[in-house]
């Protein structure tokens, strides 16, 4: 038997409880925690490896309800993957993954790729070929005939043979999860944002697929009709949930903002795609000058997202990282995370939307996304406190996956900081 003990100043659980301080530690066995808590109530085997951080907080392992691994650095859309092979897919989703784990990443959904790619790349990380997060994988998603993403190959139309993709993709494939695209998207030309893909009862016909077999469901959706269908189909979470109307304009519904929380239908933004490269170009991004009918940008997504909060959504933390220039796998769920933020969240808050809140959505909560006694030893050490400075996150001093020990990735210090608003209620 392994055993681990690490110890810090500071301990945050990830469930939006207040941090533990004075002295605290963690104590892993192989591939689980054993304790948590104050320095004096963790066990210390005279076996065990030692590592202290002064001075920093251990949190749980971060994780991002959206990525495609299949997309590399330097590749700005989708259809990019259409002229690549198998192999240079599974290359470039190794490498992706290495760069998110050593972030601090340590689950993450990949919400779609072509063929049986992500599901490759799932399996060779936990093959132990490659480093890498704890990878639930989509595989192909859903469309209509001509849809959204339908070079990724999984087009259906219609109640029985959306039933039929689902069984497929969770009973042939292997699948984790389904996603499904309720409405066109920006990276497809020849779709509509703005529009319904499915009807609701071909929507909540893949709803009970999944969920009868005690899977998660989610939906990429933009405009406000699909959003709607979607909720009301029984979806568990919508993907961008950004509200655009007439000329590709912002439309906030407030109406459909309560009807989201009602039925609690979490919403995973992506808010911050792109404003990374437009802040090293000095660009200032301020939500607040955010206007109805704007065209959509990044303002628009951030004040989407706070009118979403302000109803009583719950937002759960997710990158996409594929229709922004230049996607960067190990900072994006970082800027993403700041984000939530700057749009008013606690740090402890967004803190708990990227871990327990974040595992609970993907129906994890019983394996990871928080630091308790028999959950898996995905741990991630920072150097400061992120509850009071959320740009702590940049300075990780050790990564643990499952019991192994990561050497991380220190991020670059953030290119712009907005003055914040003040902080809604944790």
């Amino acid at each position: 038997m392994a055993r681990l003990r690490i110890s810090a100043d500071r301990l945050l659980d990830g469930t939006g409880a207040a941090p533990l301080e004075g002295g605290v530690a963690v104590l892993v066995e192989d591939d689980r925690i054993v304790a948590a808590g104050l320095e004096a109530a963790v066990p210390a085997p005279e076996d065990a490896r030692r590592r202290a951080f002064p001075g920093s907080t251990i949190l749980p392992g971060l994780i991002d309800q959206h990525v495609h691994l299949c997309v590399a650095r330097g590749r700005t859309k989708v259809e990019d993957t259409r002229g690549r092979t198998d192999e240079e897919l599974l290359v470039w989703g190794v490498g992706s993954a290495e760069r998110m784990l050593r972030a601090g990443v340590t689950t993450v959904f990949d919400c779609g790729a072509r063929g049986r790619s992500g599901l490759r790349i799932r399996d060779a990380v936990a093959a132990g070929l490659g480093l890498g997060p704890r990878i639930l994988a989509s595989g192909r998603p859903i469309t209509i005939t001509g849809g959204h993403c339908w070079f990724w190959g999984e087009e259906s139309d219609g109640e029985a043979a959306v039933r039929a993709s689902v069984a497929r993709l969770l009973d042939e494939d292997g699948a984790d999860g389904i996603k499904i695209m309720a409405t066109g998207g920006y990276s497809t030309p020849t779709t509509d944002p703005r529009l319904s893909a499915y009807p609701v009862e071909v929507l909540a016909a893949a709803a009970e697929e999944a969920h009868k077999r005690g899977r998660y469901i989610t939906a990429h959706a933009h405009g406000v009709d699909g959003m709607r269908a979607a909720s009301e189909a029984g979806i568990d979470c919508l993907q961008h949930a950004s509200m655009i109307g007439e000329g590709r304009g912002w439309t906030f519904d407030e109406t459909l903002a309560r009807e989201l929380a009602a039925r609690g239908t979490r919403a995973a933004v992506t808010m911050m795609q792109s404003v990374r490269i437009q802040r090293e170009s000095g660009v200032v991004v301020d939500w607040r000058a955010a206007r109805r009918g704007d065209p959509l940008g990044v303002a628009m997504w951030m004040a989407d997202a706070r009118g979403l909060l302000d109803a009583g959504v719950t937002l759960v933390t997710g990158t996409d990282m594929t229709t922004g220039t230049d996607p960067d796998h190990g900072e994006e769920l970082i800027l993403e995370i700041e984000g939530h933020v700057e749009i008013g969240m606690s740090p402890l808050a967004a803190l708990r939307a990227a871990t327990a809140e974040g595992a609970r959505n993907l129906r994890i909560e019983g394996i990871t996304g928080s630091l308790r006694p028999g959950l898996a030893a995905d741990l991630l050490v920072v150097d400061g406190a992120p509850d009071r400075d959320i740009h702590a996150l940049r300075r990780p001093v050790l990564v643990v996956r499952q019991g192994m020990p990561i050497v991380p990735t220190r991020l670059a210090d953030p290119t712009l900081r907005l003055p914040l608003v003040e902080a809604l209620p944790a």
